[in-house]
């Protein structure tokens, strides 16, 4: 079996007397595309942002492409232009427009040209369906529309993989189907994607695996037909059933 593009082995993370993440490990090969489950609280956003090094784990290790991210020596810079993180809030800069969103990173730091970072930009904004949009500022959008500019800004960056921190939960009930099909045509297209999510039938429907988080741990795992068809854990049960009721 071919080594995982990311490794999570044994994490732990804690803030001050509170251990927030306890013995977490998962593997995500490439291509593959794991939706993260859980009540709030459970430690699911806190596992992205160790994963992508905006918090730094009190023990075990990250591994991505076989190198340990929490090695004093690791290029956590090259490791962030590789796996993209899209977050709930869309953190697009105010004063930019659509289309300098995207290409800012592009020119900046893998150094390609203006006018060749515009026509990828051009080409992503097509592909979340913004074309139009490409001159307007951050604050003429909906917050929709800002998600799937931010979305487009990380593949402008031709990620190996896209981290999704609950990508859709500031956004009004409306305008989540809009973003969440712009994830499933990702999926298709065999995008390495993690993503914390409280869209169960999003996450049945478009995930090869399921983790199930509670309480800092791991509680089950497994294809979605397995955890949502036939969870093993109480917790995972108990969890679900105000889900799947409907």
């Amino acid at each position: 079996m071919s080594e995982a593009l990311i490794k999570v082995d044994h994490l732990v993370k804690s803030f001050g007397d509170l251990a927030v993440l306890k013995d977490i490990n998962v593997e995500v090969e490439e291509g593959e595309v794991v939706c993260i489950i859980g009540p709030s609280g459970s430690g699911k956003s806190t596992l992205l942002r160790c994963i992508n090094q905006m918090e730094v784990p009190t023990g075990g290790a990250i591994y991505y492409k076989g190198e340990d991210l929490c090695s004093k020596d690791a290029d956590i810079r090259k490791f962030r232009e590789e796996v993209g993180m899209v977050f709930q809030k869309f953190n697009l800069f105010p004063l930019k427009t659509v289309l300098g969103n995207i290409t800012l990173a592009p020119v900046l730091t893998k150094k390609k040209n203006k006018s060749e970072a515009e026509h990828t930009a051009m080409e992503l904004l097509k592909k979340v369906g913004l074309e139009s949009k490409a001159h307007a500022r951050p604050d003429m959008l909906s917050g929709g529309q800002q998600q799937r500019v931010a979305i487009a800004r990380a593949l402008a960056m031709e990620p190996a993989a896209l981290l999704f921190d609950e990508p859709t939960s500031a956004l009004d009930p409306e305008l989540v189907g809009e973003v969440l099909n712009v994830m499933r045509d990702l999926a298709k297209d065999g995008m390495t994607m993690v993503i914390v999510t409280h869209e169960m039938a999003f996450a049945r429907d478009v995930a090869d695996r399921v983790i199930f988080m509670a309480d800092g741990y791991v509680v089950e795992e497994g294809t979605p037909e397995e955890v949502f068809g036939n969870p093993k854990e109480e917790r995972t049960k108990s969890f679900l059933s105000r889900f799947l009721q409907s």
